[in-house]
Protein backbone atom coordinates (compact mmCIF):
# COMPACT_ATOMS: atom_id res chain seq x y z
CA UNK A 1 0.00 0.00 0.00
CA UNK A 2 1.26 3.31 -0.81
CA UNK A 3 1.79 5.96 1.63
CA UNK A 4 0.32 9.43 0.82
CA UNK A 5 -0.73 12.12 3.07
CA UNK A 6 -0.61 16.18 2.67
CA UNK A 7 0.29 18.20 5.46
CA UNK A 8 -1.28 21.37 5.55
CA UNK A 9 1.39 23.97 6.90
CA UNK A 10 -0.49 27.21 6.35
CA UNK A 11 -3.18 28.87 4.45
CA UNK A 12 -3.28 32.04 5.49
CA UNK A 13 -2.50 33.90 2.51
CA UNK A 14 -0.45 37.42 2.55
CA UNK A 15 -1.35 37.99 5.82
CA UNK A 16 -0.89 35.59 9.14
CA UNK A 17 -3.79 35.19 11.68
CA UNK A 18 -2.89 33.85 15.19
CA UNK A 19 -4.32 30.49 13.95
CA UNK A 20 -3.49 30.46 10.21
CA UNK A 21 0.28 30.85 9.17
CA UNK A 22 1.46 31.43 5.63
CA UNK A 23 1.11 29.13 2.75
CA UNK A 24 3.26 25.81 2.82
CA UNK A 25 1.67 22.39 2.60
CA UNK A 26 3.77 18.83 2.52
CA UNK A 27 2.57 16.26 0.24
CA UNK A 28 4.28 12.65 1.56
CA UNK A 29 3.94 10.44 -1.32
CA UNK A 30 5.74 7.05 -0.76
CA UNK A 31 9.10 8.14 -0.40
CA UNK A 32 9.39 11.33 -1.66
CA UNK A 33 8.28 14.74 0.55
CA UNK A 34 7.39 17.71 -1.74
CA UNK A 35 7.23 20.63 -0.22
CA UNK A 36 4.86 23.31 -1.39
CA UNK A 37 5.22 27.04 -1.41
CA UNK A 38 7.22 27.63 1.48
CA UNK A 39 5.79 31.08 2.94
CA UNK A 40 7.64 32.46 6.32
CA UNK A 41 6.92 30.67 9.30
CA UNK A 42 7.00 27.08 7.26
CA UNK A 43 10.19 26.00 9.87
CA UNK A 44 8.09 26.76 12.82
CA UNK A 45 4.78 24.55 11.48
CA UNK A 46 6.86 21.74 10.43
CA UNK A 47 7.75 21.52 13.91
CA UNK A 48 4.27 21.66 14.93
CA UNK A 49 3.23 18.76 12.27
CA UNK A 50 6.37 16.95 13.21
CA UNK A 51 7.93 17.32 9.95
CA UNK A 52 11.84 17.52 9.24
CA UNK A 53 13.93 18.89 6.85
CA UNK A 54 15.52 15.62 5.56
CA UNK A 55 12.24 14.30 4.83
CA UNK A 56 11.83 16.89 1.86
CA UNK A 57 12.92 16.01 -1.14
CA UNK A 58 11.68 18.42 -3.95
CA UNK A 59 10.53 21.79 -3.52
CA UNK A 60 7.78 23.29 -5.51
CA UNK A 61 7.74 27.00 -5.61
CA UNK A 62 4.38 28.11 -7.85
CA UNK A 63 4.78 31.72 -8.10
CA UNK A 64 7.22 34.45 -6.08
CA UNK A 65 4.76 36.37 -4.70
CA UNK A 66 6.49 36.23 -1.06
CA UNK A 67 3.47 34.27 0.74
CA UNK A 68 4.74 31.14 -1.54
CA UNK A 69 8.85 32.09 -1.27
CA UNK A 70 10.16 34.01 1.43
CA UNK A 71 10.63 30.69 3.49
CA UNK A 72 12.43 29.05 0.85
CA UNK A 73 15.57 30.99 2.25
CA UNK A 74 15.31 29.69 5.47
CA UNK A 75 14.32 26.29 4.48
CA UNK A 76 17.87 26.04 2.56
CA UNK A 77 19.51 27.14 5.53
CA UNK A 78 17.83 24.16 7.36
CA UNK A 79 18.62 21.15 5.00
CA UNK A 80 22.31 22.61 5.32
CA UNK A 81 22.37 22.85 9.23
CA UNK A 82 20.59 19.36 9.42
CA UNK A 83 22.97 18.20 6.91
CA UNK A 84 20.60 16.58 4.78
CA UNK A 85 22.09 13.99 2.87
CA UNK A 86 20.22 13.86 -0.09
CA UNK A 87 19.68 16.13 -2.88
CA UNK A 88 16.57 18.10 -3.08
CA UNK A 89 15.57 19.16 -6.03
CA UNK A 90 13.73 22.99 -6.67
CA UNK A 91 10.94 23.53 -9.43
CA UNK A 92 10.02 26.87 -9.82
CA UNK A 93 9.33 29.42 -12.94
CA UNK A 94 11.71 30.08 -14.77
CA UNK A 95 10.40 33.72 -14.76
CA UNK A 96 11.33 34.15 -11.19
CA UNK A 97 14.90 32.76 -11.33
CA UNK A 98 16.50 36.75 -10.00
CA UNK A 99 13.81 36.11 -7.23
CA UNK A 100 14.99 32.76 -6.90
CA UNK A 101 18.81 33.35 -6.91
CA UNK A 102 18.22 36.17 -4.48
CA UNK A 103 16.48 33.88 -2.13
CA UNK A 104 18.96 30.79 -2.69
CA UNK A 105 21.75 33.22 -1.14
CA UNK A 106 19.61 35.55 0.98
CA UNK A 107 22.14 35.46 4.03
CA UNK A 108 25.65 33.80 4.91
CA UNK A 109 25.96 30.36 6.54
CA UNK A 110 28.16 27.39 5.31
CA UNK A 111 26.18 25.85 2.86
CA UNK A 112 26.66 22.42 2.75
CA UNK A 113 23.45 21.83 0.85
CA UNK A 114 22.51 19.77 -1.70
CA UNK A 115 19.93 21.89 -4.05
CA UNK A 116 19.27 21.48 -7.42
CA UNK A 117 17.56 23.79 -9.19
CA UNK A 118 14.97 22.80 -11.81
CA UNK A 119 13.64 26.41 -13.27
CA UNK A 120 10.66 25.50 -15.52
CA UNK A 121 9.91 27.66 -18.66
CA UNK A 122 7.06 26.01 -19.84
CA UNK A 123 3.40 27.12 -18.81
CA UNK A 124 1.10 25.10 -16.80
Amino acid sequence: MSARELVVLGTASQVPTRYRNHNGYLLRWDAEGILFDPGEGTQRQMITAAVTASMITRICITHFHGDHCLGFASMVQRISLDRVPHTVDVYYPASGQVYYDRLRRASIFHDVSHIEPHPIREAG
